[in-house]
């Protein structure tokens, strides 16, 4: 009776609460917000015959979840979550043009036959719910993929619904276009009314309201098919061989009504589930035919993904989604692999300008990886262990709030894949634990802000660049040379001489901010920042947030706790932290001696308080970090 006295005392105090937060501006964001930082771990899908491995079954699945929570992975991205087939070797799909019949064979690609019922090849629906109950009381967000491109005899769309397959002028299905490097199959018409319906009215809501999910991944949200003015064009200056317009269809159809759709429903949803949903794709680009001519004649001609560096292609789809991936820093890393002209440190710094600025980042943000599903084996390479540190040293820096890490990288499944293509999964979950704490750290890497901080010497392969907010600023110097650099920087830390650390080895170096001279070893990434004696930062509670028992509810107004909370607390430096003390208006409440730092916060209290955290390092040096609440619990 006691509890429910409890409960019931708190629950109108939560209704008293909850109008003050309706007149709180949007705009007003919490000054503290860590998970802001998206780290997304791919999870493998497909079987690997060559490897002998299976799927991972969704109860494997959920077992490695404990271990990508403690390389800071708060998302993970489940490829093809759907019943489904992918394509065998030699399996044809027929062309009709107007020449006749023509028979293409598909590559690889997963093909739907039921968007509702979860793969049973990796397990039972209950057991695929199980794992994303799991991920969630870990606080991992999970994003499912939705495909809906391509179709071919077998699956949802082409066996049940056959008139949202684009027609060509031959009133026969069309077929992707240009075939060779995309040849999975007849293009869907995504701007079909029914097809829009179906996936907003039943897909969506299914995925988000029986699922559980956290908001749904758009893959190859473009349409890749050729009109009769491409058709002419192509037949003008030649094409090259399997790059013909083999099944042209008049009109103009765009995956714009569809993706506005999607991005409506998934906003009505995160009010009547509760909670932030994320919408992202794989890419931005509508159409072939919204790129300029001279593009499309480079597709024709046999180099189909000349369109990714090129910023007059329309990419305004992505102001609809929440980010897209950059396959374009991929392709950045391995020019510098290969020494090219983007080893050049101006070169690189200009180039992620672009993509941030003119490219993909143009309208939304952006998820850069150093590899992931799509041609892994040709990219295998940049996670060498003599390279890889620098590789995702350069991709956890790089600008924006966004990790990708691709499959194969972190279990399941990595011991396997790695032994294969000869690289040590156990060192790059090392670097990237490592990498990830520090961007969470240091929040000039989640700006937008990077400028080349390189003086000399001018050589490729040495990259330095700054990265800074209003508060800080961040020098990242990388060396994937097989000798030794000593490099002079102009950084942006203030003073006439300067103190800073590498935060990876702990070294330490002095000098003139606006030319510091920084040893670098052969294949060595260093993050430099100014000494500080101590650092601490209250995790928990975050300001302007509610909290009900012990959870993170929404923003609101002020920050109010409503029952018990978890004081967390984050504390670093570079001689080691001695304890935390945790204070209630500055009386001491708890002293923690180690990582991490908590306090269960349960006894009676009312009204306005400060919590103070204290940390003190090994030396006696301390720093503190306070904030102030509003609490209202009745004990514990």
């Amino acid at each position: 009776m006691k509890k429910i006295f409890k409960v019931g005392i708190l629950s109108l105090l939560i209704i008293l609460l909850l109008p003050l937060n309706q007149g709180m501006d949007k705009n007003d964001k919490p000054a503290r917000n860590t998970e802001d930082i998206l780290v997304i771990a791919g999870i493998p899908f497909a079987e690997r015959e060559n490897l002998e491995i299976p799927k991972p079954s969704w109860k494997e699945i959920e077992q490695i979840l404990p271990t990508l929570k403690e390389v800071g992975v708060n998302a993970i991205f489940i490829w093809a979550p759907y019943e489904h087939r992918v394509t065998e070797l030699g399996e044809t799909i027929t062309a009709y043009t107007e020449n006749g019949e023509v028979e293409l064979e598909l590559s690889h690609c997963v093909h739907i036959k039921d968007y509702l019922k979860p793969d049973p090849d990796r397990g039972s629906e209950e057991d695929f719910l199980h794992m994303i109950e799991t991920a969630h009381s870990l606080g991992i967000k999970v994003i499912p993929q939705l495909q809906i491109t391509v179709a071919i005899p077998g699956d949802f769309v082409y066996d049940e619904h056959f008139d949202w397959i684009l027609k060509s002028i031959y009133d026969k299905p069309a077929v992707n276009w240009p075939w060779p490097p995309f040849s999975h199959g007849y293009t869907v018409n995504k701007a079909h009314p029914d097809l829009i319906n179906y996936v907003t009215n039943v897909i969506v809501p299914h995925w988000i309201k029986n699922w559980s999910v956290d908001g749904i991944y758009l893959d190859s949200p473009g349409m890749a098919y050729c009109d009769p003015y491409i058709k002419e064009l192509c037949e003008d200056v030649g094409c090259a061989p399997g790059y013909e317009c083999l099944t042209p269809v008049d009109g103009y159809y765009s995956p714009e009504p569809l993706v506005i759709a999607m991005k409506n429903k998934i906003e009505q949803l995160e009010k009547e589930v509760g909670k932030d949903l994320i919408f992202p794709a794989e890419a931005c680009v509508k159409t072939w035919r919204d790129m300029p001519d001279d593009v499309i004649i480079k597709a024709c001609k046999g180099e189909p993904y000349a369109y990714q560096i090129d910023p007059r292609v329309d990419r305004s789809l992505g102001e609809y989604f929440d980010w897209t991936l950059s396959y374009n820093f991929r392709a950045l890393l391995k020019n510098i692999y290969e020494k090219g002209e983007a080893s050049y440190s101006k070169n690189y710094v200009d180039f992620l300008k672009m993509i941030e600025n003119e490219l993909e980042g143009k309208y939304t943000e952006t998820a850069k990886f150093v590899n992931m599903w799509n041609y892994f084996h040709k990219f295998a390479y940049l996670l060498d262990q003599e390279i890889a540190d620098c590789f995702i040293t350069l991709q956890v820096t790089a600008p924006g709030k966004i990790v990708w890490i691709g499959v194969y990288q972190l279990p399941p499944q990595d011991d396997i894949v790695g032994e294969y293509f000869g690289y040590n999964s156990s060192f790059l979950k090392q670097w990237y634990t490592k990498l990830v704490e520090i961007k969470r750290k240091y929040h000039a890497l989640q700006s937008d802000n990077i400028e080349d901080a390189l003086i000399s010497p001018k050589i490729k392969g040495i990259i330095a660049y700054n990265r800074w907010d209003e508060k800080e600023s961040v020098t990242v110097v990388v060396n994937v040379n097989d000798e030794p650099v000593s490099c002079r920087l102009k950084t942006r830390f203030k003073g006439e001489r300067i103190k800073v650390y590498d935060v990876l080895s702990g070294k330490k170096f002095e000098g003139d901010p606006e030319n510091l001279e920084v040893e670098v070893p052969a294949y060595t990434p260093r993050i430099l920042v100014e000494e500080r004696p101590v650092e601490v930062e209250i995790r928990k509670p975050r300001e302007k947030f509610l909290y009900i028992f012990d959870r993170e509810i929404m923003p609101f107004f002020d920050t109010v706790i409503i029952g018990k909370i978890t004081v967390e607390v984050d504390a670093g430096d570079e001689d080691g932290i001695e304890r935390v003390e945790f204070y209630v208006d500055n009386v001491l409440k708890f002293t923690d001696y180690n990582e991490p730092y908590l306090w269960l916060w349960d006894k009676f209290a009312m009204g306005r308080h400060v919590i103070k955290a204290v940390a003190y390092d090994n030396e006696g040096n301390k720093a503190e970090d306070k904030i102030k609440i509003i609490i209202f619990n009745l004990g514990g």
